[in-house]
């Protein structure tokens, strides 16, 4: 949020409502599978009318570090940008449906030690509610079995229209912050309690493409528990922030792309033009590599943009657009070029 004011994004854009209204509100949910990736074709793709806007305003261009723009993407990341809207009809629905309310009453408790909803803190803290999951999956799963119900599980669709139908039977509330730990320290943690024992090969959570959402995250806390042990460790709440941080840190910004794709973006968007070119004074492909992360691509885009607009323009090319996978592709494609020049040394041969 600092970062969109101190960059004055907010003369132009309205964040939730407050703000400009020259721009869409920033707010407001985009395409679901938002990554660091795609917020930066993003900014790509509408750098050349805001640049313009910009100039209109009198607004100076701002420039980003890649921590601000890190952090710029864990705000939208927070603020759930890319989730799907929920339904309290279809939250309704899937309430009764799973037979959520054969135990838990809203307004009131049905038993002994059930809290009812309208007394769920953790509804409001998408961490505190992934970290219940997790807990009450582990407790809950005797009383379904006493009562012959089947252990419910959810896509994160349904999990979003449920918590918006939950959180309509309570009093309106200050919304929970997301609030990671940092992602060396959830490592420590994932080891620790076992779970990289199992997630390792094609189970390793850092080689799937997930982007999850803060749901997806809670619904994937709550189905885990059915495919594995019937008793899973109990979770702190600072050892779940410690796992957000972590996974968080895994699904995005270990994400990789397709070098072989990558060298076709490059062709297709005619990015040689300028970058074959010695005299354009653009750096070549090899002066990029190992720097082409997407936190590094909107740098680059904020700090060189306009001159490379204004360059474009006289080479009469159109300003390229770029898809969240194209720019992926495109920087993994770029940092094979760094990895053409270290090559591993071969293993030796193995002792007779």
């Amino acid at each position: 949020m600092d970062v969109l004011r101190t960059r004055n994004c907010d003369v132009c854009h309205s964040i939730n409502g407050q703000g400009g209204r020259i721009a869409p509100d920033l707010g407001r949910g985009v395409e679901r599978g938002f990554s660091p990736y795609v917020m930066a074709g993003l900014l790509w793709n509408h750098a050349p009318v805001m640049w313009a806007a910009m100039e209109k305003t009198g607004v100076a261009k701002p420039e980003l570090s890649e921590q601000q723009a890190a952090d710029l993407f864990v705000y939208f990341f927070a603020a759930r940008y890319f989730e799907q809207p929920g339904d309290i009809r279809r939250g309704k629905r899937v309430f009764l449906v799973k037979r959520c309310g054969e135990c838990h009453g809203v307004a009131s408790a049905l038993g002994a030690g059930i809290q009812p909803v309208a007394a769920w803190k953790s509804l409001a803290d998408p961490i505190a509610l992934a970290q219940q999951m997790w807990n009450h999956a582990r407790e809950m799963m005797p009383a379904l079995d006493r009562r012959e119900i089947p252990y419910p599980r959810f896509s994160a669709q349904e999990l979003t229209d449920l918590l918006v139908y939950l959180r309509s039977t309570q009093m309106p509330g200050r919304a929970g912050a997301f609030s990671p730990s940092s992602a060396g320290s959830g490592e420590v943690l994932f080891a620790l309690k076992g779970c990289a024992g199992c997630h390792r090969g094609w189970l390793a959570l850092e080689a799937r493409p997930t982007r999850f959402s803060l749901t997806d995250f809670a619904a994937a806390m709550w189905n885990h528990p059915f495919r594995t042990l019937r008793n899973p460790a109990p979770l702190s709440y600072e050892e779940m922030r410690r796992l957000v941080g972590y996974l968080v840190s895994a699904q995005f910004f270990e994400e990789r792309g397709d070098p072989e794709q990558g060298k076709k973006v490059f062709a297709k968007k005619h990015c040689g033009a300028c970058h074959d070119d010695p005299s354009s004074g653009a750096p070549g492909r090899p002066a990029m590599a190992g720097k082409t992360t997407s936190f590094g691509m909107v740098v680059a885009l904020w700090k060189h943009g306009p001159v490379m607009l204004s360059r474009m323009r006289l080479k009469k090319l159109s300003w390229p657009r770029f898809s969240g996978s194209e720019m992926a592709d495109l920087a993994a494609y770029l940092d094979g070029f760094r990895l053409k020049r270290r090559q591993p040394p071969a293993d030796p041969a193995p002792h007779p």
